[in-house]
């Protein structure tokens, strides 16, 4: 148990050693050590080594892939990730999450301060699910379509991958037509590995390279489209764009037109409503005129004239 609470509390201090890293951009070593001392991991309150922190900072970058480069010149440090964009913005989202469990855990009193959302965890689909896809195997699932047990299925499929939406996780696979298809993982009551299969020739990122979220519509391309949205809203959009293809085409006194490029799916019509009366679709004509029939159809749910 020593040896584990050990290696526990390493683990825990590669965690503190990158948010450190990472939460100030660059950073000197003296800085690093003042911080340890008053670091909530460090029972003693003493410096850091410099030999105990280039330790940590190998095993770091050799546990998550990163590189802490120090400039010579000014005797900084600061984190260099080794992976394309798009795989590196995954990587910092987990890390993220990583940081918060590591302190949560590991600051009791965190724990009064720190609120989220429910995740449904489905850790024994999600294992066999990854377990599936790292052995080239097919999956034999049992899927319920919107809960209605007279709409159950039993199929075999070929994972293409996993997905996280909306605090909600999706098996991506190639069903035996060849379409690819979203699975929410609280919709499949079962799921084991089959027999082994070549990989599908499906990209995850590929398939959803033209999407704002989880679905895909046959037939449906993507189109560019233009949004009017109010000025203080538009911050949302400028911290959280709805796509990677989001720029701004012009910046008025009282709104910022944005254009995107994306498939006008359901997902992303529900995603516009939400805002209301602050984001106004300018083109294309057609998704503009489906936006006024889904307003009109709510306005008589709740007409009581």
């Amino acid at each position: 148990m020593s040896s584990f609470r050990h290696q526990a509390n390493l683990f825990r201090r590669y965690m503190w050693l990158y948010e450190t890293i990472v939460t100030h951009k660059a950073i000197s070593f003296d800085e690093i050590s003042s911080l340890w001392e008053e670091s909530a991991y460090n029972d003693e309150h003493a410096p850091l080594p410099h030999k105990t922190f280039e330790n940590h900072r190998k095993a770091v970058e050799l546990l998550f892939g990163v590189n802490i480069l120090c400039d010579r010149i000014t005797n900084r440090y600061c984190l260099e990730v080794e992976y394309p964009d798009v795989v590196s913005s995954t990587i910092r989202n987990l890390f993220d999450c990583a940081i918060m469990l590591n302190n949560f855990t590991s600051v009791p009193q965190m724990r009064r301060f720190v609120s989220l959302e429910t995740v449904r965890g489905d850790n024994e689909h999600l294992a066999a699910a990854i377990r599936a896809l790292n052995e080239n195997r097919l999956l034999n699932l049992r899927y319920r379509h919107n809960y209605d047990k007279r709409r159950e299925e039993q199929t075999t499929v070929k994972p293409i991958g996993i997905k996280l939406f909306r605090q909600r996780w999706y098996l991506v696979a190639e069903q035996p037509d060849g379409e690819p298809y979203s699975y929410p993982f609280d919709r499949i009551m079962s799921l084991s590995p089959g027999a082994v299969s070549s990989p599908s020739e499906f990209k995850l990122d590929e398939l959803f390279a033209d999407c704002f979220g989880i679905i895909r519509e046959k037939g449906l391309h993507p189109e560019n489209i233009t949004l009017k949205v109010e000025r203080e809203q538009a911050n949302y959009f400028i911290n959280l764009p709805l796509h990677p293809s989001q720029r701004i085409e012009r910046i008025e006194d009282d709104h910022i037109i944005f254009s995107l490029r994306v498939c006008p799916t359901y997902d992303f019509i529900m995603e516009i409503l939400s805002h209301g009366q602050k984001v106004e679709v300018l083109a294309p004509l057609s998704l503009r005129e489906r936006i006024a029939t889904r307003v009109k159809e709510v306005y008589k749910q709740y007409d009581s004239r």
